[in-house]
């Protein structure tokens, strides 16, 4: 309920500047159509993604077999305090960033906060909850194995593909790397998603190849919402001297 409030606080915020209505409805055509428009190299990118989930599910068994012999109350511990930054302490950050962003006019620190939480909604609130139901694949803690797939399962204990928490740490993560200059930032963003995705398998609530999807699908929804965020925009503007044109940086 209080995440579910943060968002809904965001969005009216947001929605409450000229244009953000307009703009969600024009990312949310981008994201969907993306695909018709890739050349070569995106389609490439695509199919090394699948191919690194594929043979990170063939070692799944002996991966997660692995994190288990090595599992201890300090790798518990650590995966406690991370987790958290995979679902709702991400969509506080976002608001953090957000509200700062607003009150001290700085549009970089608002376009961090926004992209993150936008990303984070188009990610980890539609694109992996689709791909869960269809694929049901089992948790690692039921017992059932690597390769026990429900089709459209709709039970958390067949939820496990993609990770739900690893897609959002990296769509908050690349979002706001996305808006930081230097390295500190971005080091610490994406410090804090892989603790994510490896808690997750410790906890045994994901499997190894899950987190990797997962991170991919996050990493790639906000790389494209914010490059697509980033474009120039070319409008018109009437002068004294007549009609001349300005260059900004717009959300279209």
């Amino acid at each position: 309920m209080r995440n579910s409030l943060v968002v809904v606080l965001c969005c009216l915020a947001l929605s409450s500047q000229a244009g953000e209505l307009q703009n969600a409805a024009d990312d949310a055509k981008t994201l969907a159509t993306a695909p018709l428009h890739w050349k070569a190299p995106e389609w490439r990118r695509f199919a090394e993604g699948v191919g690194a989930v594929a043979a990170v599910m063939i070692a799944d068994r002996r991966l997660e077999d692995a994190f288990q012999r090595n599992r201890s109350s300090s790798t518990d511990s650590f995966a406690r305090r991370v987790t958290p930054f995979g679902g709702g302490r991400a969509m506080q950050v976002s608001a953090v960033l957000i509200g700062a962003g607003w009150l001290t006019h700085n549009e970089n620190v608002l376009g961090a906060g926004r992209d993150s939480l936008e990303a984070e909604i188009w990610a980890a609130g539609i694109v992996t909850p689709l791909l869960k139901d269809t694929f049901g694949r089992a948790r690692p803690n039921t017992g059932e194995g690597t390769w026990k797939f429900h089709g459209f399962g709709n039970d958390n204990a067949h939820a496990s593909f993609p990770s739900g928490h690893a897609t959002n740490a990296f769509a908050a993560a690349t979002a706001i790397a996305a808006h930081s200059d230097g390295y500190i930032i971005p080091t610490i963003a994406y410090t804090l998603a892989t603790g994510v995705a490896f808690s997750r398998v410790n906890d045994r609530a994901h499997f190894p190849s899950d987190v990797l999807a997962g991170a991919l699908i996050g990493h790639a929804v906000a790389r494209g919402l914010a490059a697509h965020h980033a474009r120039v925009r070319v409008a018109p503007l009437v002068t004294r001297n007549g009609l001349g044109f300005t260059a900004s940086w717009s959300r279209r």
